[in-house]
């Protein structure tokens, strides 16, 4: 390609992202930070490209990345960033406003001290960092100088120091939630919360929730129409199973309809259940549970009872009962930034940015396929909830697609969680699990963490390549082909090992030959001994330093066992 003596390659990013998303407390809040993203990124595209070309991302269709790339002309750097940093302030204002006028409709009027608290907010908290290098005919060396200049740019950035007082928000917990002068925050949100307008699924009653000015405008800045709680992803196995059962489901259905009446709200457009999956739990049936998720403070005399009857007694026994853990996926790329430094031109890396969006439009359709909720898919960032049964196969499958587009491997945290686990901790615990999938040398490997709901908390790490042995054996311990106490007896005898040798091969076998049904079992002990100890001899070295919850040094029969620990969990849908 030409390039004109003056272009210059440009590259802007807007933040902070992963701490904006991350507060939240429901998945509503996720799906609004996200999308908030995605629009301003889109809008500083567009103003980009009205002066330039745009290079990562190839177009602003898709989910849009939070840093962009471009080729613009070498005398209107500046007032390209610019015109895009006005942009990104454009759309977010069109957010600002929707939310402030339903709040000053819908609640206490504002005062001052009201608006000082919105105004501080809502104009502090962006960042736009932008650097240019002039091209000089060479892309890959201006890209190269253009991202130094940009990673210096981030890291010399003076950040303003802003006073947060008060009671603080329930999202971030460290922002000041909004009040008026005569208000303290909690009844400040307490009357909003009384409003006929506010629907309980929106805010907890009683000032029992606090936001600032962020958080409601993920909740009332119209950014998403309906979002699943995590309640809802947990029980989708339950619901699939449930449907096949469609006279019993039917029946809940009208019970709960008659329970609820207008407290009840939709979640989906599903005709056969389009309400939340929390109805499916027997401890949401309780009255203190419906006043606090519903509004429904003095359910009719009989239908609490008769909807608790018909989910025990009709329901369950056909579907089973729902898992209580769901499981959050932060799944991203290895080396990206290697493989773009490694395009000599601006064709090669635009032609890279299409290679991204292939695989980001097809990780969508790979989630919807599993049952999953996709909160963000922009590249080869994706991040995802999942019912407990489709998670790491989801993930495995991703990976397995982006090395067949992208020709790179990835890496994912998984975090595994009850439903009633507070979400930004759980969400936390994922991206903790994914740095440490992106600590195993080579990469292409995943880390899951389990938060049990006993308090106990394990990891573990594993290349994707050697993880085809691991769904048989959840199916081994789900249909007791394999007794739930194995994974307790190689815990015991791991620690007599320190190297995953044949003798701790042979100790496999002895178990496996201990722990089974001889009626459902018809494999071979010494094969399946073998094809974990060649597992064992895989999986990542412990680390040198141990994480805090786990202070002693463990080793790779140990690792295997703690798999085995997974297996069972997952067979038996988190049951403790």
């Amino acid at each position: 390609m030409e390039y004109a003596m003056n272009d210059a390659i440009l590259i802007l990013s807007l933040g902070p992202v992963q701490g904006f998303i991350a507060d939240a407390r429901r998945v509503g809040d996720l799906d609004a930070g996200s999308e908030v993203l995605k629009q301003l990124s889109r809008a500083a595209g567009q103003a980009i490209q009205e002066g330039g070309t745009l290079i990562y991302p190839a177009h602003l269709k898709d989910d849009v990345p939070n840093k962009l790339v471009a080729r613009v002309p070498g005398e209107r750097v500046e007032a390209i960033a610019e015109a895009a940093q006005e942009a990104i302030e454009r759309e977010w204002q069109t957010y600002v406003s929707t939310a402030r006028n339903f709040l000053a409709t819908h609640g206490p009027a504002p005062d001052a001290c009201w608006n000082a608290i919105w105004k501080r907010q809502t104009t502090t908290f962006w960042e736009t960092y932008w650097a240019a290098a002039s091209l000089d005919g060479d892309y890959k060396a201006a890209y190269k100088k253009a991202s130094r200049a940009f990673d210096a740019t981030k890291r010399t950035r003076v950040f303003p120091q802003v006073k947060e007082q008060g009671l603080k928000d329930s999202l971030s917990g460290q922002r000041s939630a909004l009040r008026t002068a005569d208000l303290r925050a909690d009844a400040y949100w307490a009357r909003v919360a009384a409003s006929p307008k506010v629907k309980q699924a929106q805010l907890r009653p009683e000032g029992r929730e606090r936001l600032d000015a962020l958080g409601a405008i993920k909740r009332w800045g119209e950014l998403t129409d309906q979002s699943p709680s995590v309640s809802h992803v947990a029980a989708t196995d339950f619901l699939m199973a449930a449907k096949k059962q469609s006279s019993a489901l039917d029946m809940y259905r009208r019970t709960i309809k008659d329970l609820l009446g207008d407290h009840r709200y939709r979640v989906s457009d599903d005709p056969v259940w389009p309400y939340d999956g929390d109805l499916f739990f027997e401890e949401t049936l309780t009255e203190n549970r419906l006043a606090d998720s519903y509004g429904l403070t003095h359910p009719q005399p009989g239908l609490l009872e008769a909807a608790r009857e018909t989910l025990k007694k009709t329901l369950y026994p056909v579907a089973g009962r729902p898992s209580p853990y769901y499981a959050v996926i932060v799944f991203d790329g290895d080396g990206i930034g290697e493989m773009v430094s490694r395009c000599e031109t601006e064709e090669e890396h635009r032609e890279f940015s299409h290679t991204l969006l292939n695989f980001a439009r097809q990780a969508k359709g790979l989630i919807q396929e599993h049952d999953a909720h996709p909160v963000y898919v922009g590249g080869d960032d994706v991040l995802a909830l999942a019912p407990l049964s489709k998670a790491l196969p989801l993930a495995q499958t991703l990976a397995e697609r982006f090395e067949e587009i992208v020709k790179g491997t990835a890496s994912a945290g998984i975090a595994l969680a009850h439903h009633l686990h507070p979400l930004d901790a759980t969400l936390s615990a994922a991206r903790a699990a994914e740095r440490r999938a992106k600590n195993v040398a080579g990469k292409a490997s995943v880390c899951v963490r389990t938060l049990r709901r006993s308090g106990e908390q394990f990891d573990v790490r594993s290349k994707w390549k050697l993880l085809d042995d691991f769904a048989p054996l959840v199916e081994f311990l789900h249909t007791g082909v394999l007794s739930s106490k194995l994974p307790y007896a190689v815990a015991e005898s791991a620690y007599a090992f320190s190297e995953p040798g044949a003798a701790f091969e042979s100790e496999l076998k002895r178990l496996l030959q201990r722990h089974h049904d001889p009626k459902k079992w018809s494999e071979d002990e010494a094969e399946w001994a073998a094809r974990l100890r060649t597992w064992a001899e895989g999986l990542p070295e412990p680390p040198e330093q141990p994480a805090a919850y786990s202070p002693q040094k463990t080793s790779q029969a140990e690792e295997l066992a703690r798999w085995l620990a997974l297996a069972r969990f997952l067979a038996q849908g988190g049951a403790e």
